[in-house]
């Protein structure tokens, strides 16, 4: 067998025919290693490089439109992608992209493809897929910010009754060009504010930097979530880091009740903060930005509204919450901006929280100055959050805008 697959190789690469010879090597299940060398050395002397092509993908709007039948652009992609590999070496069962994370110029970050499906003897495909649920909308985590990548195709072989000279693995890299990615903007705080003067922003993110040190965020703005043709634009900002931006905004007393959608531009694009699914998007996929959260910051009303039943005296003016979502995917509502008894209890939209966290207590007056709340958070929001001291008086209460989907 093994002499008969090497004579069909030595014909095959005479004739031109070796990605049919590739294919009957790969049924035959690699006899040996030496079969397995030769299927390998033989697509080299065709010249035929390996074509790396996605299928059509969309991004979020005023990001690059993509190159077609090219991955320059793919790091923007809206949620999973189907991506075809011809003239490969051999065909390949795993397929993985390795991104450089800290522009070094050495992949690191290995990202797997999955669904590896051989349509052909030249052709493979595989889908790029979103990293639910921490990042539904993304198949990139937010530390890869684009640029030369490498995919990694590779295939093995265990020692069986087809091959008894151990377990062999073939490997083949190709560099790729993922493009370069937005401005990804995670969060900003706070999220709730007296909009009659100045607020700072801290923005949390990514790729606020590229990896030569330049900016690659050139503008933040705010756009009136009921009314786009409203954009308020941030009146100066400083990159902390490739991670932090501090921008400084005057929405305006005007603006008291509206609720404002945050983006950073640069040059290569505007950050996601999706209200809309753009034609094409696969599904399901999420609105809001890479996390499926839309970041907002709402002005507060000019007055005290009612509550969930059980209105206080008058609505808090600094009382503020922010939604967070750790590593795992659960998300927590942080309450801060006030002074909170010990045992206090807390209701989001009249919906109690399994767990009460109690952090930074003042010591002067033995009041706390932040609240953390999990589970069963997202049940009630957007909506009124009331907290309460021990004895069931309401200390303070104000109106919520987070949301944990868009």
């Amino acid at each position: 067998m093994k002499r008969l697959l090497l004579v069909l190789l030595s014909l095959a690469m005479a004739s031109g025919l070796t990605p049919l010879v590739i294919w009957q090597a790969h049924a035959a299940g690699y006899a040996n290693p030496m079969v397995a060398r030769a299927v390998s050395a033989a697509a080299a002397p065709q010249g035929t490089p390996t074509q790396i092509i996605p299928e059509p993908y969309t991004v979020a709007p005023n990001q690059p439109v993509p190159e077609p039948h090219s991955t320059v652009g793919i790091i923007n992609a809206l949620c999973d992608v189907d991506i075809n590999f011809i003239s490969c070496s051999f065909l390949p069962t795993s397929i993985s992209i390795v991104c450089d994370t800290n522009a070094d110029g050495v992949p690191e970050l290995m990202i797997p493809l999955k669904n590896v499906m051989i349509i052909n003897p030249l052709v493979v495909r595989a889908t790029l897929p979103a990293l639910g649920p921490q990042l539904p909308g993304t198949p990139f985590p937010l530390a890869c910010c684009g640029g030369k990548a490498n995919v990694v195709m590779s295939v093995t072989v265990t020692e069986g009754d087809n091959n008894i000279f151990g377990t062999f693995t073939l490997t083949q890299t190709v560099e790729i060009d993922l493009g370069q990615r937005a401005p990804v903007i995670i969060s900003a705080s706070p999220s709730t504010a007296d909009c009659a003067v100045p607020q700072n922003l801290i923005i949390p993110g990514s790729c606020f930097l590229l990896a030569d040190g330049k900016p690659n965020v050139t503008a933040v703005f705010a756009v009136d979530r009921s009314n786009p043709a409203n954009v308020i634009q941030s009146k100066n900002f400083v990159i902390i880091n490739t991670n932090v931006i501090d921008a400084l905004f005057d929405f305006g007393a005007a603006n008291a009740g509206h609720t404002f959608l945050i983006y950073a531009l640069g040059p290569n694009g505007t950050s996601r903060n999706l209200t809309a699914l753009p034609e094409g998007t696969p599904t399901p996929c999420p609105l809001g930005n890479e996390q499926g959260i839309q970041v907002t910051v709402t002005c507060r009303p000019a007055t005290g509204g009612g509550g969930s039943g059980d209105t206080p005296p008058s609505s808090s003016l600094t009382d503020r919450c922010e939604l967070q979502r750790d590593a795992n995917g659960s998300f927590s509502l942080i309450i801060t901006g006030g002074k909170y008894p010990a045992n206090s209890t807390v209701t989001i939209g009249g919906v109690a929280p399994k767990k009460v966290k109690m952090q930074e207590m003042d010591s002067a007056t033995g009041m706390y100055q932040r609240i953390v709340t999990r589970k069963k958070v997202c049940n009630g929001l957007p909506g009124d959050v009331m907290v309460r001291d021990s004895a069931g008086a309401v200390v303070t209460a104000f109106f919520c805008n987070q949301s944990c989907t868009p």
